[in-house]
């Protein structure tokens, strides 16, 4: 099941909202900005992340799925001695 993109659009602009809203009211200084800046790009990496997280098997972080595979076969093996 993929993540559904209109829950993230949602999110995607209720955070814009929010960080435009904060940079209107911040006051004009480096701390101000840098502080909004280094919010705004945590934001982005963990949207980021959630979305490339939806793909396991593709994208830039990729598992395998060699783990799954044999923790598979350890749960399923038992089941075919004793049915057979």
């Amino acid at each position: 099941m993929r993540l559904e993109r209109s829950p993230l659009w949602v999110l995607v602009a209720w955070m814009t909202v929010l960080f435009i809203g904060f940079g209107l009211f911040a006051p004009r200084n480096a701390v101000a900005v840098a502080a909004l800046v280094v919010s705004a790009l945590s934001v982005v990496g963990a949207v980021f992340l959630i979305v490339d997280m939806d793909t396991p098997l593709g994208g830039i972080i990729v598992v395998s799925p060699d783990p799954v595979q044999d923790a598979l076969d350890k749960i399923v093996a038992p089941h075919r001695q004793h049915s057979v």
